[in-house]
């Protein structure tokens, strides 16, 4: 772990084929009404029956539904070859740096530093059967309402990485977002007394621990199947 890196912030969500987009749609705007240092007025949109604060730019939201898109295309592709449900989007915020011009007199350039990075990893479950899609519509709210949460809970906990905010009237940061693995990048994630800090914090709020895909999965963790 670089601790000079840029922290990196790991979401878990739960969907089925059907909710795909709009869980992630909604893991993203929430993100980003947190990272758009524009000023703006705060807007709600209904995820799955939760009101989600989103940013009222057309650009992010076309990036979002288009990323959400290709993520539940590809997901549904890999189910139908009998690959597995699980898939990651990551968003990454920069910050622009000015480089030395190389000879004298030569035009500085910039370089676009990343100062924060957000991984969703994404399990989609397939359910058989009437009682269990009812499981997973209710396992789908009840994550998505977690993440949302531990989003909040991570913002205003870590702020001192936060690049200086010299103006309002443009989004200073530039952003992208990558399916599956990003471009290698130096990161950093929580440290195990930062996790800690936050996983008491979601529990005082009753929000349920971490599952953890790999020992047993989401489904039988929940009680699914």
């Amino acid at each position: 772990m670089n601790a000079e890196g840029p922290p990196e912030f790991l979401l878990e969500a739960f969907a089925d084929p059907n909710t795909v987009r709009d869980v992630v749609r909604g893991i993203l705007h929430a993100i980003f009404f947190t990272r758009f240092f524009q000023s703006v007025i705060p807007i709600t949109r209904d995820f799955l029956g939760i009101d989600i604060a989103y940013v009222n730019d057309s650009a992010i939201e076309t990036l979002i539904d288009q990323r959400a898109t290709s993520l539940a295309r590809q997901l549904d592709a890999e189910r139908s070859s009998g690959g597995g449900g699980r898939g990651q989007i990551t968003v990454q915020f920069f910050e622009k740096k000015r480089r030395k011009a190389a000879w004298m007199g030569g035009v500085p350039n910039e370089d676009e530093v990343c100062w924060e990075s957000w991984t969703i990893k994404i399990t989609v479950a397939e359910p058989k059967t009437e009682s269990d899609r009812a499981k997973v519509r209710k396992a789908t709210v009840s994550t998505l309402r977690n993440t949302i949460f531990k989003i909040s809970t991570y913002v205003n906990q870590y702020m001192n990485h936060i690049p200086p905010i010299t103006e309002t009237n443009i989004n200073p940061f530039p952003y992208r977002i990558h399916i599956g693995n990003p471009p290698s990048q130096h990161r950093r994630s929580l440290s195990s007394q930062q996790k800690a800090a936050a996983a008491a914090a979601a529990a005082v709020a009753g929000v349920g621990a971490r599952v953890d895909v790999k020992t047993g999965g989401w489904a039988k963790k929940m009680g699914i199947y």
